[in-house]
């Protein structure tokens, strides 16, 4: 008498092997040409009324919102960065417009409608921290926005629009517009050295960002 049914177990053939092994090669490699392409994305939000750039932005960047903003559409532009203190008493350093503010003024943004906002100093999501400090200064100046519209570097974007969006919530809609740097090609990113680094650290910081960020 037998007390336990024996069970088959089913193993592909080597045809299905080769057809699992096809399928995942080619999501693999649709995934690796449109790579550069999901971090780069450009999407704005109609009606956007306050333009979003962090400091640390490649100059490419700036020029980049400063035509944006030019195109009317902007009541204030934001910049966002990191908090500096001195280092024995703590008290703030910022007393005078930062770099980033003058690289604007000189590209003809009025002074009068920049809006630096600050975060206060941190080692770890920094573009969340930033994102942060545009939503509070949003409330303490009692700026009603319609939207925001972002601009970041190629790579950057969607990690950045991501901390934005969770920032400013439902409340305040948030774009993002991608910059490309004009030193490679991003239909063919895999041939530049600079371009395949970015695309692996900013896919690393974009895990990261959704994984754990706030």
């Amino acid at each position: 008498m037998k007390l336990f049914k024996s069970r088959t177990i089913w193993l592909p053939t080597w045809q299905g092997w080769g057809l699992l092994f096809l399928i995942l090669g080619v999501f693999l490699g649709v995934f690796f040409i449109n790579a550069h392409r999901f971090l780069a994305v450009t999407h704005k939000v109609a009606d956007a009324d306050i333009l979003v750039v962090e400091d640390w932005m490649p100059d490419i960047v700036y020029k980049a919102a400063a035509a944006e903003f030019q195109q009317g559409i902007y009541r204030f532009l934001f910049i966002s960065s990191i908090r500096e203190y001195h280092a024995r008493d703590g008290a703030s350093r910022n007393t005078r417009r930062s770099s980033a503010a003058n690289r604007m003024i000189s590209l003809n943004i009025p002074e009068d409608q920049i809006v630096e906002c600050f975060a206060f100093p941190t080692e770890n999501h920094r573009s969340a921290a930033m994102a942060h400090a545009v939503r509070d200064a949003l409330r303490q100046r009692g700026i009603s926005a319609k939207g925001v519209t972002v601009m970041a570097p190629a790579t950057h974007a969607r990690k950045t629009w991501l901390v934005h969006r969770r920032a400013l919530g439902p409340e305040v809609p948030a774009g993002i517009v991608a910059v490309d740097p004009g030193v490679y090609d991003p239909s063919r990113w895999w041939m530049s050295s600079q371009a395949a680094k970015l695309v692996i650290n900013n896919y690393a910081g974009l895990l990261h960002e959704w994984a754990t960020g706030y």
